[in-house]
């Protein structure tokens, strides 16, 4: 009798052991989870091309899932069992280890040289709005109402500030929501921001310097004293949301047609950038080997091509971080910072 239970205990265990062991095989691929927060496109066409540069980097098998929308990445990572890792953006991520705390983040993306971002506030130069105010009773589009830096942070500003508008649009996508105001269906619009990158003359004669959070948002890009581009010699390299719609929609005009149609009203943030997050019970000694992957691919010539890509999530590299790198932003979006 002892036998067969011991027999039944072994097999058990081997069982386990072998599904385990199965993880990242055809039968059982790991799953990439990817938020459609840019151009759905794009990242459909970009986001199996990572995933399969991974699994050769790695022999394991990884299957790249585009998620319909915000909630369904938030409801996806909360339920995976050990076999799902993705790339949430800030507060889904924070959303996530509220209900599931084994969630846990590895990697953040790093652009430009900065590990945060913010929101940028867009509008029409012709509307003539000179300050956040005078937004008030205007149309406001944004991606979705679980997008960090198109809604989340940008409405508690907003509420903090005692504004409200005339319609609230959620139109899908950080894109979508520019279209809408250069079709005239918003007023403003908010989404992601991305530090302007300083002409090439200043490397060489500034070394070190660079913007930082709480400088002129449209510095190298906008004179607001002539009110006109800048000369060339003192023009930079527009990197943010009107960077996307002239490289992915283009019908609009070059990059610097749309910076002379589209200024920025303000800025709402810094905040910590999206991340590599896995699942809970994910097996460790498999994430290391992703997390290993992932940095040795973006920082490959054909690698960065692919994460940096317009319309995609515009990653240059990415920083080894754990759950605590998301504190801050936790304190200034008012979610419970976990006891650890």
């Amino acid at each position: 009798m002892k036998r067969g239970i011991l027999a039944v205990f072994v097999a058990a265990v081997l069982g386990v052991m072998g599904l385990a062991q199965a993880l990242g095989t055809p039968e059982r691929p790991i799953i990439m989870l990817f938020v459609p927060s840019v151009k759905v496109d794009v990242i459909q066409e970009v986001g199996p091309k990572i995933a399969e540069a991974l699994s050769q980097m790695t022999g394991l098998v990884i299957k790249p899932v585009i998620a319909a929308d915000y909630a369904a990445m938030i409801e996806a990572m909360i339920a995976a069992e050990g076999d799902t890792f993705g790339i949430p953006t800030t507060d889904q991520y924070c959303r996530i280890t509220m209900e599931n705390p084994g969630v846990h983040a590895r990697l953040a993306a790093v652009r430009y040289g900065y590990p945060y971002y913010f929101a940028s506030i867009y509008a029409l130069r012709e509307k003539g709005f000179t300050s956040v105010n005078d937004l008030a009773g205007k149309v406001w589009a944004f991606g979705s109402t679980r997008s960090t830096s198109g809604y989340v942070i940008p409405k508690k500003y907003f509420d903090q500030l005692g504004l409200t508008f005339a319609e609230e649009k959620a139109v899908g996508t950080h894109t979508n929501a520019l279209i809408a105001v250069l079709e005239g269906q918003a007023d403003f619009c908010t989404g992601y921001g991305s530090p302007p990158n300083p002409p090439a003359w200043v490397a060489e004669t500034m070394p070190g310097w660079r913007w930082e959070y709480g400088m002129y948002p449209e510095l190298w890009l906008w004179d607001p004293i002539a009110n006109d581009l800048p000369s060339p010699y003192y023009r930079g390299e527009c990197v943010d949301l009107r960077a996307a719609i002239a490289e992915e929609v283009k019908v609009y005009g070059d990059i610097w047609e749309l910076v002379r149609k589209v200024g920025i009203v303000g800025t709402v943030g810094p905040m910590p950038n999206d991340c590599i997050a896995f699942a809970a019970g994910f097996p460790k000694d498999l994430e290391d080997k992703i997390v290993e992957a992932i940095k040795a691919h973006i920082r490959s010539p054909e690698g960065l091509d692919l994460w940096s890509r317009k319309g995609f999530y515009e990653w240059y590299d990415v920083a080894e971080i754990d759950d605590s790198f998301y504190d801050p932003y936790r304190a200034l979006a008012g979610y419970p910072i976990p006891e650890r």
